[in-house]
């Protein structure tokens, strides 16, 4: 599943950093229509890309064990962007779930060739959709909070104003639980013991 990670971890130790949340997306055009698979991986400094590449090993027989974990075996990363590039939106349009990248220039610096159309991705994983839109938000939303120099990322929909900004979602981190008072119930059962 963590296909990212685990081509960071056998290839790129250099460059390694943690994925936070990863999974595969569909790079659509502004009709919806799916263009290429991706897996893309969210890091704390890094957007990274992954796609399958079937023809790496040309017509070698598949059955010769190259000492790799078959998950990575034909998958490599084909793009890292960091995130002071990035502005993220999260959407939903009728019942797809959507993420658009823009390029964004940042501040105080040379210009760059910026893309004239953002890239739209469609979350993959049928029955984990909603649940994988709804992390991916929350990540986004938590570098944002702990690191003030990717203050451009947003979770703004680019399409309805109608759409909660998570620019105006209070964030809250709970470490860990509130305590739980004590029932009746439980504090007349903790007595019954006590007869001195």
């Amino acid at each position: 599943m963590f296909r990212v990670q685990k081509v960071l971890l056998a290839d790129y130790e250099e460059i390694y950093e943690p994925v936070l949340v990863e999974n595969p997306f569909t790079l659509v055009d502004i009709r919806g229509v799916g263009l290429r698979q991706y897996q893309i991986g969210l890091t704390c400094n890094r957007l990274l890309f992954g796609c399958d590449n079937f023809s790496k090993y040309g017509d070698e027989p598949s059955f010769l064990a190259r000492g790799l974990d078959p998950e990575i075996e034909s998958f490599e990363l084909v793009s890292m962007l960091p995130l002071q590039l990035i502005r993220f939106h999260f959407f939903r349009k009728t019942n797809r779930c959507l993420m658009m990248l823009n390029i964004v220039q940042p501040t105080g610096s040379v210009p760059l060739t910026v893309l004239e159309h953002p890239m739209i991705f469609e979350f993959g994983g049928h029955v984990y959709k909603q649940h994988f839109w709804h992390t991916w938000r929350e990540r986004v939303a938590t570098i944002r909070v702990m690191q003030p120099l990717y203050g451009q990322i947003t979770g703004a929909s680019p399409f309805s104003s109608t759409d909660v900004q998570l620019d105006e979602e209070p964030t809250v981190v709970q470490v860990h639980p509130v305590p739980r008072s004590s029932s009746l119930y439980s504090a007349c059962h903790a007595g019954v013991g006590d007869f001195g």
